[in-house]
């Protein structure tokens, strides 16, 4: 299982390559802030960690290392944004023991909205997480479905703020597992 589990990933990731690293790189007005904007209209690719400093049920820790890549694309009669995630967990397990693998994948679209002030960026739209977890252990086995939400200010050259709110649910997946409904709200703010 966990060998086709890999292979699976292996060609999302292929997949994703080759359709998404034609998007060509624009230059964006508004100078240093709008490199902050994860709303920006530019193809970027970025790495993030997210350290747990304590899991309940054990005496351990975890560490996600997020492979991120977001591209933007017209849609609809929109202007959206896409981010593509690809979690590399590390996590105690609780027999005390430590394990390293590829986690769920998770991808939303924002529509971004005409705010009328070109210095504040607001997106809304759907999201997805797939079961792409290498080690069942390290995933959560369920289809999961919801929405995510950004905004970003940068009216302030020197700080510019905002947040990402998602949301989501379980649809589909092992039913031996716990069903998910989970939310996540992270303000954020930089200073330049």
């Amino acid at each position: 299982m966990l060998l086709h589990k890999t292979r699976d990933v292996g060609v999302l990731l292929g997949v994703m390559t080759l359709a998404l690293f034609p998007a060509t790189l624009a230059a964006q007005d508004g100078g240093d802030a709008q490199a902050n904007n994860p709303l920006a209209q530019t193809t970027s690719l970025n790495f993030q960690t997210q350290y747990t400093g304590s899991i309940t049920g054990t005496d351990g820790d975890a560490n996600s290392v997020l492979l991120r890549y977001a591209v933007p694309f017209s849609a609809f009669g929109g202007e959206w944004i896409s981010r593509f995630t690809l979690p590399i967990n590390t996590g105690t397990l609780p027999d005390g023991s430590s394990e390293t693998a590829i986690g769920d994948f998770n991808f939303f679209a924002a529509y971004l909205f005409d705010t009328g002030d070109p210095a504040v960026s607001f997106g809304f739209g759907p999201s997805l997480t797939a079961p792409t977890a290498t080690d069942d252990r390290l995933g959560s086995e369920k289809w999961s479905v919801g929405f995510a939400n950004i905004l970003f200010n940068a009216r302030n050259p020197k700080f510019q703020w905002g947040y990402l709110l998602q949301w989501q649910t379980s649809v589909a997946g092992n039913g031996d597992r716990k069903d998910i409904n989970i939310g996540a709200f992270q303000p954020f703010g930089f200073y330049q």
